[in-house]
C-alpha cells in the first residue's frame, strides 16, 4: 500500500506537542495514583501503631501520620498544578491539516495549514494543607479534550488518486473544489471555513482543544493525510463541514454523514459516529429550522475509511438552492448553523 505523502515539518511540530502534553498528564496521573496509595499505606501502618501503643503514644503517631499525608499530598498537588501550567496554559498553535467533499465526498478533499485554538488554563490552580484542591480558570469539565474541524475542500482540487480504505485496490481523487452558490457565487470551500472558523472560536471558548485542516483557502492536503492527522492528534470527535449541491435547484435541508461500520475500517467507531451524527442532526434543525434530510450511513468516503476517531460530516445546506444559497451567505445564518453544532458536540463529549 503506498503511503500518503510526509506533511509539513510545522504540522509534525503540532502534533508532537499534543503528544508531549498527553505524556505529561500520564505522569501527573502515576504521581498522584502513588501518592495515594503511600498514603493509604501511611493511615493503615498508624492504625496497626495504635492497637499496640498506649494513649500518649497514639496521639503522637496520629499527628505524625497525618502531617506526613498531608505533606506528601500537598507535594504531589503542587507538582500536578505546575506541571499543567507549564505545558498547557492558554494556547495558540499553528498546523496543518485538509478538509474536502461536497455532494459527498467524490467530489471533495484538502487543505492545510491551522491554527489550534486551545482554552484550558490553569494558571488558577492553587494547592492548601487544609483541603488540597486544584483549580481550573477555565472551563474545568472540558479540559483535555479535542476536535478536529475540517472545513471541506479548498481552492484549486487534485484528481490524483488515493485508496478509499486502508489497504484498498479501489482508489478516489484527493481533493475536488466543492460546489458553489447558485445565487452568490460563492464557492463552498469558502462557505464552510467561514462556518468552520466561527465554530473553532465557539468551541474554544468552552475550553474545548480545537485544532483546524486549514484557516487560507491556497493548501492541499489529500482525505488520507486529513484523517490520518486528526488520528494522531488523537481526537475526541471528527468534523467536517460541508455544504450540498444538487442538479435540483428546490432540493433543500440538512443531512450528517457518519461511516457505515466495515470491519477492519470503520467497525470501532461507527457507533459512536452515529451518535455524534444524531446529536448534531437534532440540535442544526432545532438552530436553523431547515429541513431534516435525516443520517446516512456511508463506505464510500476516504476521509471516513481512514479514520481511527469519530467522524462526521455535516452538509449544512444546498447551495444550488436559491434560498438556502441566500441564507448561507449570512452571518446571523452561519451563526444558527454553528449554535446547533456547539450544543450537539458538546453533548457529545459531555461537557456541560
Amino acid at each position: 500500500m503506498t503511503r500518503p505523502p510526509t506533511r509539513d515539518q510545522e504540522t509534525r511540530e503540532l502534533i508532537q506537542r499534543f503528544r508531549a502534553k498527553r505524556d505529561r498528564r500520564r505522569k501527573q496521573r502515576l504521581v498522584l495514583g502513588g501518592t495515594a496509595a503511600a498514603i493509604v499505606l501511611a493511615l493503615v501502618v498508624a492504625a496497626v501503631v495504635l492497637l499496640v501503643r498506649g494513649p500518649a503514644d497514639r496521639a503522637g503517631a496520629i499527628s505524625t501520620t497525618v502531617q506526613t499525608s498531608l505533606g506528601s499530598m500537598a507535594s504531589a498537588t503542587s507538582s500536578t498544578s505546575v506541571g499543567s501550567e507549564n505545558g498547557g496554559g492558554a494556547t495558540t498553535v499553528s498546523a496543518t491539516l485538509t478538509t474536502s467533499t461536497t455532494m459527498s465526498e467524490s467530489t471533495a478533499t484538502t487543505v492545510m495549514a491551522t491554527t489550534t485554538s486551545r482554552a484550558t488554563t490553569t494558571s488558577g490552580a492553587t494547592t492548601s494543607t487544609s483541603v488540597l484542591s486544584t483549580t481550573s480558570t477555565s472551563a474545568p469539565h472540558a479540559g483535555g479534550l479535542v476536535v478536529v474541524i475540517d472545513p471541506g475542500h479548498q481552492a484549486k482540487g487534485d484528481s490524483t488518486l488515493e485508496p478509499i480504505g486502508p489497504g484498498s485496490t479501489e482508489k478516489k481523487a484527493k481533493v475536488s473544489s466543492g460546489t458553489s452558490g447558485v445565487i452568490t457565487g460563492t464557492p463552498e470551500s469558502e462557505l464552510v471555513l467561514a462556518v468552520s472558523l466561527k465554530l473553532r472560536d465557539s468551541l474554544a471558548a468552552q475550553g474545548i482543544e480545537v485544532l483546524m485542516t486549514r484557516t487560507t483557502q491556497d493548501v492541499t492536503l489529500s482525505n488520507v493525510q486529513r484523517a490520518q492527522m486528526a488520528n494522531e492528534a488523537g481526537a475526541d470527535l471528527f468534523v467536517r463541514i460541508h455544504a450540498d449541491g444538487s442538479t435540483d435547484a428546490g432540493t433543500r435541508g440538512i443531512h450528517v454523514l457518519y461511516p457505515a461500520s466495515i470491519a477492519g475500517w470503520t467497525d470501532d467507531i461507527a457507533a459512536s459516529s452515529k451518535k455524534a451524527a444524531t446529536l448534531a442532526l437534532q440540535e442544526l434543525i432545532a438552530a436553523t429550522g431547515a429541513k431534516d434530510r435525516g443520517l446516512d450511513a456511508r463506505s464510500d468516503m476516504t476521509g471516513f475509511n481512514w479514520s481511527d476517531v469519530p467522524v462526521i460530516l455535516p452538509e449544512i445546506g444546498f447551495m444550488t438552492n436559491p434560498d438556502e444559497d441566500r441564507s448561507l451567505a449570512t452571518a446571523a445564518y452561519q451563526d444558527k448553523i454553528v449554535k446547533g453544532l456547539t450544543r450537539a458536540i458538546l453533548r457529545f463529549l459531555g461537557v456541560g
